[in-house]
């Protein structure tokens, strides 16, 4: 009887060593992080030239049934939602919500045209949108609020998030000019958390970059010290787009602010002419995006530093009539 005692406890201390280093083992594997796949472009069948939409209300026409329209037929004219987004896919729609200002300040991303991407994302049959941004300010909920985004993105049926800063992963810049790594935005870099990444920009002047539109609106996609990419900002913002993939851009030039960017704050300052303002950019070269956008304030593309440097780093055409053009009214 005691010889079986003995017997038994000597199996049951090799039993339980035995267990104890297995345990062991896979924590100490498990502490080891497996290796992630970033996002690349998302396959489709897009055309790949450029189309202008305009459109402006009227006594008829309010403005968030002439923005829906627009977006409708901009999105047509480029092959339809469904050439991007696949049932069960997860979209991350990205508009400007830098500042806390009210739409007609042109500042931020107007919500008509947020709301109309959430829906069509859904109607293609994407699984989830979410719609997010990298706020200017300490406290997101403000602009948000007043935005109108939050409150229109929700009501379309997108997930609205605030940013998560323990969600930012320092990641090496392939071919950097000027950064060497920075801080990236997990949720839209990894391929587990975002199958198609829309990149929806206001049209603005800016005090440090000249303008604010598709390329500068990665500076919402970071994190960082990103008051110091304000210094010999062209081709830091060159440098940010070579690691996001965006798969569309929109580029909401229906109101514009032709002075006091990026944060605004007179109405004066605001153009709602249809001869310069009043209209969205659909593309999915986000080069030739802003290389349009440019000509609403005046310039051409190579006149915009980031704009030309994100050319001539391969990252686009900074021509834009060379991908195919087509302007459409609403």
């Amino acid at each position: 009887m005691k010889m079986k005692d003995n017997i038994s406890r000597r199996t049951f201390l090799k039993t339980g060593i035995a267990v104890g280093a297995g345990l062991y083992g896979l924590s100490y594997l498990s502490s080891f992080e497996r290796p992630r796949s970033f996002k690349a472009f998302k396959g489709n069948s897009l055309k790949k030239g450029l189309v202008v939409v305009r459109g402006d209300v009227d006594e008829r026409n309010d403005e968030g049934s002439v923005i829906r329209e627009m977006v409708n037929r901009g999105i047509r004219a480029i092959g339809g939602m469904d050439k991007l987004v696949s049932r069960g896919d997860n979209v991350v729609i990205k508009p400007n919500i830098a500042w806390d200002r009210k739409p007609e300040y042109a500042v931020n991303t107007n919500p008509f045209v947020v709301a109309a991407l959430v829906g069509m994302c859904l109607e293609a049959g994407a699984n989830r949108v979410k719609v997010f941004d990298h706020t200017c300010a300490s406290n997101p909920e403000t602009s948000y609020t007043n935005s109108g985004i939050e409150k229109a993105a929700k009501e379309a049926g997108a997930a609205v998030r605030f940013v998560n800063k323990e969600l930012f992963k320092d990641l090496k810049i392939p071919d950097g000019k000027v950064l060497a790594s920075w801080e990236f935005y997990e949720e839209l870099i990894y391929q587990d958390k975002t199958d198609v990444l829309i990149n929806v920009p206001i049209a603005k002047q800016h005090s440090a970059s000249r303008l604010s539109m598709a390329l500068k609106n990665t500076l919402g996609m970071v994190g960082g010290n990103r008051g110091s990419l304000h210094k010999d900002i062209h081709p830091k913002i060159a440098d940010l787009n070579k690691v996001v993939k965006v798969d569309l851009t929109i580029l909401d030039a229906f109101r514009t602010l032709r002075r006091h960017g990026p944060t605004g704050g007179r109405l004066e300052d605001v153009d709602n002419n249809v001869e310069t303002a009043r209209r969205l950019v659909f593309c999915v070269d986000s080069v030739a995006v802003d290389s349009y956008g440019a000509t609403l304030f005046g310039y051409q593309g190579k006149d915009i530093g980031y704009i030309r440097e994100s050319h001539e780093a391969g990252l686009g055409e900074i021509d834009f009539k060379l991908r195919g053009f087509e302007e459409i009214t609403v």
